[in-house]
């Protein structure tokens, strides 16, 4: 047995032993008089689970929140006890009980009326993040992020996050987001447990989360809990509603440029529910009349459906199915055609062994794939390219969650993934006579087991302890490719290939990641914290542009590719006053990054077989400081936060070997979300963002070729200058229909870039058309106009 595989075992056995000691510890300290109360917390009228809702049981303030299915438990001494039940936007919901046994309680929870909103939400407020032992945990609601201006006035998930501290991206229209000077692949996205892969419709105007679906986002950019693994920057957990359980419900929006419409209802009343949502965009449609004749066939939309169904067997298990299937095709006639899209499918089974001991187990799936077709538009020249391309990924995961007492949570499970990389295959011809370039299948495995304890130590100090185990293998199945060492850059020179057997490891890994997170309560409503961790990524996103694009290649880690390694440690205060009704929050963050894939200058990334002679391996570092001010109460609410932070790479052989700012460094970045209510009929809202322009490497030399200038960067470092600062200002008004019993409408008016403000996606040169000796340069803005719409909203 090889030394790797030995230390896998102990480390396997360590933290398999650390748990059951934990377990019989815990045990152990309990009361024979200790009884449990324990149940779901729901929504009133449409049976969801409500996640994150705060259950308190007096005297004693025993305290508990519900977990991401809407369970809670919590063990306390027989006695009398008054229940008390938050949650954001609903009325609290308070009862005296008499408990003298394990008892199970589901709790409806009633939406809170207009003028008591804010009442409610002020209360729960106080909860909401100092609640939470971890730093770097966002939350938003699907409330929150319709309130924001949107971009053609759909609310949008992603574009909501580019509001919060230490969450940027490179530019205008740009697909993903970047966390703490991360890169875009950087960020695990989950959507009910599964991948996805590219987040963004339309080159990343819009994401591919349906809001009328969507029922919490969570986004960990710090210490993540330890069931969490694959990524190095963040985690964006978005759970999809369950589907109303009570009565039929339908959600709609029409727009300037696409619609929506979700149903949903019960399948069966209190037992089983669904829902269906859809979104098409029509902008292509619209705009056919305006267009010349040559022009009218081409195509520019996209479509997704989710959708979700979930059967009560009875008590103690709940089966839930659901999907998503969405698609974007850009086309020029006949000539060219681009699609790309994502599709998941997760089936997840939840089983109550004892008031105390909860099990999750979710099987998945996910795919991402992309095509391009190009031919030409004389029938008898006979040429034509198509490329296509996709990642798979299936995975099962098991988690155990177990309410020790309310000292101790802990939570336990494994998790399998299977990747099936296809970087490949493009097909042309020409006169008759076809070129095939496929590339090799790549395949890797991921095995995982991890640990968590939530530890209430005492009054003032909570821990959350976690460590994940990670196995990666590169497996066989494949075309191995093995290249000459150099640290130079250039093109690595390839030694020799082999074909390696399927199931064969080709390279594995093993890491372990701790995850530590504390949590210090300085004086009421203040608090410390504190956090570290470790976490490893096996794949990597191959692009060389700023903005990533639908084509850009996902690849595994492999012989000649390290996973990379990312240790963070943070440290911060939230506090809320009691005297003003805001949220004050600091937090400062280190990231140390170690074998992070780099480029040669002029890399070829496209269909390229030798592709990772081309690849490098760097290390990164960035750090930072994030301030956030936010009021979620009363007639005016929103946030403020200013981030300042440097993101740098050093990569042997690249910019003399210097440290250079990456691509995702935005030194200072400013962001203000309001709204406002006017009155019952008309709320107002705005947002402001401020950010330092992003790094890029311009030519500061020139040589003479056939008597032009060419250009170049002769000092061969990277990234030394930076594009004009990026600002725009976006506002909308919304008003309210006269709403009857069955219908419940509104208007949404918005401006997006209000003041017309043209920023820089890119900047590049070109000759001057007077006179083609002299270079000029010429900005870029993909938004540079402004740009209003309108959209109406309804519910029935």
């Amino acid at each position: 047995m090889s030394l790797i595989h030995c230390r896998l075992r102990l480390m396997m056995g360590l933290l398999l032993f650390s748990f059951l000691a934990a377990i019989a510890s815990t045990a152990s300290a309990q009361t024979t008089n200790s009884v449990t109360l324990s149940g779901y917390i729901r929504d009133k009228a449409n049976g969801e689970a409500l996640i994150n809702a705060t259950l308190r049981l007096n005297p004693g303030s025993f305290t508990v929140q519900t977990n991401a299915y809407g369970f809670y438990s919590v063990t306390l001494p027989q006695g009398n006890y008054t229940l008390q039940v938050t949650y954001t936007g609903y009325d609290e919901y308070s009862r005296e009980l008499v408990i003298n046994q394990s008892t199970s309680l589901d709790i409806p929870l009633q939406v809170a009326p207009a003028a008591m909103e804010e009442v409610i939400v002020q209360g729960e407020k106080k909860l909401k993040r100092t609640n939470t032992v971890a730093l770097g945990i966002q939350q938003l609601t699907m409330n929150q992020v319709r309130k924001i201006p949107a971009f053609m006035g759909e609310p949008d998930l992603v574009k909501a996050l580019l509001t919060l501290p230490g969450i940027t991206t490179v530019g205008e229209g740009a697909s993903g987001f970047n966390v703490r000077g991360g890169n875009v692949d950087e960020n695990l996205i989950i959507m009910d447990e599964a991948p996805v892969f590219n987040a963004s419709h339309m080159l990343g105007f819009f994401s591919v989360f349906n809001p009328d679906a969507v029922k919490n986002v969570t986004l960990y950019k710090g210490a993540f809990p330890s069931e969490y693994g694959g990524r190095a920057s963040s985690v964006l957990d978005i759970r999809m509603k369950d589907g109303n359980n009570q009565h039929l419900a339908v959600n709609g929006g029409i727009g300037n440029i696409f619609s929506r419409l979700s149903v949903e209802g019960p399948l069966q009343k209190d037992k089983s529910s669904f829902i269906v949502a859809a979104r098409r965009s029509y902008i292509d449609v619209l705009a056919k009349p305006f267009l010349k004749a040559e022009d009218r066939d081409n195509t520019l939309y996209f479509y997704d459906l989710t959708a979700k169904a979930n059967y009560t067997i009875n008590e103690n298990n709940t089966l839930f199915l659901s999907g998503y299937f969405g698609r974007d095709v850009f086309g020029v006639g006949d000539e060219a055609r681009f699609k790309w899209g994502n599709a998941t499918g997760t089936l997840r089974w939840n089983h109550l062994f004892s008031p105390k001991l909860f099990l999750n187990t979710s099987v998945y799936y996910s795919k991402y794939d992309y095509s391009l077709a190009f031919k030409s538009d004389d029938a008898n020249a006979g040429e034509s390219y198509d490329w296509t391309s996709n990642i798979q990924t299936l995975g099962v995961k098991p988690t155990l969650t177990w309410y020790v007492n309310n000292k101790h949570q802990l939570k336990g499970g494994v998790n399998y993934l299977h990747y099936n990389f296809f970087p490949g295959q493009g097909i042309a011809e020409s006169d008759g006579v076809k070129n095939d370039i496929t590339l090799s299948r790549r395949y890797g495995s991921e095995a995982a087991v991890f640990i968590e304890d939530n530890w209430k130590i005492n009054p003032k100090w909570n821990l959350q302890a976690g460590l994940r185990l990670n196995r990666y293998a590169y497996l066989g199945n494949t075309t191995v490719y093995y290249y000459r060492d150099t640290t130079a850059n250039v093109r690595k020179p390839l030694d020799h290939t082999e074909e390696v057997e399927s199931g064969k490891a080709v390279s594995t890994w093993s890491f372990l990641e701790p995850r530590l997170s504390v949590r210090y309560e300085l004086k009421k409503n203040t608090y410390l914290k504190a956090g570290v961790s470790r976490s490893t990524q096996y794949l990597h996103l191959l692009s060389n542009t700023a903005s990533p694009t639908p084509v850009d290649l996902y690849f595994p880690s492999t012989n000649n590719i390290n996973p990379s390694i990312t240790d963070q440690v943070s440290a911060g205060i939230v506090t809320v006053p009691q005297s003003i009704p805001l949220e004050f929050s600091a937090e400062v963050f280190y990231k140390k990054m170690d074998d992070v894939l780099d480029y040669i200058d002029n890399a070829s990334l496209d269909l390229n077989p030798l592709v990772e002679g081309d690849l490098m391996m760097g290390k990164g570092k960035s750090y930072g400081l994030e301030l956030e001010v936010k009021k979620e109460s009363g007639r005016l609410t929103g946030w403020v936060n200013y981030t300042l932070s440097r993101s740098l790479r050093k990569t042997e052989g690249i910019s003399k070997n210097d440290w250079y700012l990456s691509r995702f460094d935005r030194t200072h970045v400013v962001n203000v979300s309001t709204s406002y209510t006017l009155n019952k009929r008309w709320d107002l809202a705005a947002s402001f963002n401020f950010g330092s322009g992003v790094p890029t490497t311009y030519p500061d030399q020139r040589f003479d070729f056939q008597d032009l200038p060419v250009p170049y960067n002769g000092t061969g470092k990277r990234n030394e200058y930076r594009l004009p600062a990026y600002h725009r200002l976006d506002v909308s008004a919304t008003l309210k229909g006269k709403n009857t019993k069955k219908l419940k409408s509104e208007w949404v008016f918005g401006i997006y870039n209000l003041y017309g403000r043209q920023n820089a996606y890119t900047i590049y040169f070109r000759a001057n058309e007077d006179n083609p000796q002299q270079k000029e340069a010429v900005r870029l803005s993909i938004l540079g106009s402004i740009i209003p719409s309108i959209t109406w909203n309804f519910k029935f």
